[in-house]
């Protein structure tokens, strides 16, 4: 068999497969969201691959694996196995949504792939109403990305559109595959897609920087004001981890790089910053502080893109359930 005869994406796939469950989730833990929608598309289509492929692949990749004999058996059941060890039920559910309503590298499915600024010029000209509901299908960091392409008169209008839908029918959804001339695979469902609400405003907001958050949101709030502010109370920031406990705090500092705490550190009120140093040995919050005062002047723009690190680490923690986050942006807890 010659190696060329699979793509690198389905090369992993087929690794995976070959795995097992258990080492499988562990190691799609490490893959970026992109990573994990293509891999997966292949593994959802998988439902048995030939030892020989499977020998010539891992003798590639892993070279100290040994060669499974017959078949190896995939499929949507293996996957949502896989997806649900790695990423927890309800993001596991998500991905397998978007697999089963989409086929790969086409339609709505196919912009997951494309540059932000490709995107923003192919929809700038469209309907507010339409933007909303392709921003609507786009990861949350994605997404974000694209809103500050497009142009300030339209940024607000789309980000209310976008808050303001509930569900939309299959058959909307078919009228924008064919204004982005692309072939969606429906499957024939005719069950409603919950593509919007505050919340996905909320999400998108929380990666973008302060200035274009607040441009939004302000020009939102000029019309709709409590419709900001329930967006508003979706939101969180990295002043809302000072309603994390102590133990959650010392989890999260576990994974932080030093780069990124100087920073996000250097940025945040006194509250916040001895909340960190709390939960922190005596010896590296001196470190820390040192490294803060050498810094000298920082731009917000660094600053943000560390805490937002940082809050990235701690969303994905909670996913986990390694820790609790309560308050703004988060569930409210009983002790």
């Amino acid at each position: 068999m010659s190696e060329d005869k699979y793509s690198g994406y389905e090369k992993a796939a087929i690794l995976l497969l070959s795995l097992g469950e258990d080492v499988a989730s562990e190691v799609m833990k490490n893959f970026e969201a992109k990573e994990i929608r293509v891999i997966g598309n292949y593994l959802s289509k998988t439902n048995k691959i030939d030892g020989e492929s499977v020998k010539s692949v891992v003798k590639e990749f892993c070279d100290i694996a040994r060669s499974p004999e017959g078949f190896i058996f995939g499929g949507d059941d293996y996957l949502r196995s896989v997806l649900t060890k790695a990423l927890g039920n309800e993001k596991a559910t998500k991905v397998m949504e978007n697999l089963a309503i989409a086929s790969e590298d086409k339609g709505l499915e196919a912009l997951r792939w494309i540059d932000p600024r490709g995107i923003a010029n192919l929809i700038r000209g469209e309907h507010p109403q339409t933007i909303a509901l392709i921003l609507a299908h786009l990861d949350p960091d994605h997404a974000g990305q694209v809103v500050t392409l497009l142009p300030d008169a339209i940024r607000g209008d789309v980000m209310l559109r976008m808050a303001t839908i509930e569900s939309v029918a299959p058959g909307v959804i078919k009228e924008i595959e064919e204004v982005l001339n692309k072939q969606l695979q429906m499957g024939g469902s005719v069950v409603n897609k919950r593509v919007g609400g505050p919340d996905v405003v909320a999400s998108i907001l929380n990666y973008m920087d302060r200035a274009s958050e607040s441009a939004i949101l302000g020009n939102i709030e000029q019309n709709f004001p409590e419709m900001a502010e329930k967006i508003r109370q979706m939101m969180f920031v990295f002043e809302d981890l000072i309603n994390v406990d102590d133990r959650g705090i010392q989890e999260i500092l576990k994974e932080v790089s030093k780069d990124d705490l100087v920073l996000a550190i250097k940025g945040a009120g006194d509250d916040m910053k001895g909340k960190i140093f709390k939960n922190m040995s005596e010896r590296a919050s001196q470190s820390i502080k040192e490294d803060m005062e050498s810094k000298g002047p920082v731009r917000v723009s660094e600053i943000e893109k560390s805490q937002q690190a940082i809050l990235k680490i701690a969303k994905r923690l909670e996913e986990e359930g390694k820790i609790v986050i309560g308050g703004k942006g988060g569930e409210e807890v009983v002790a």
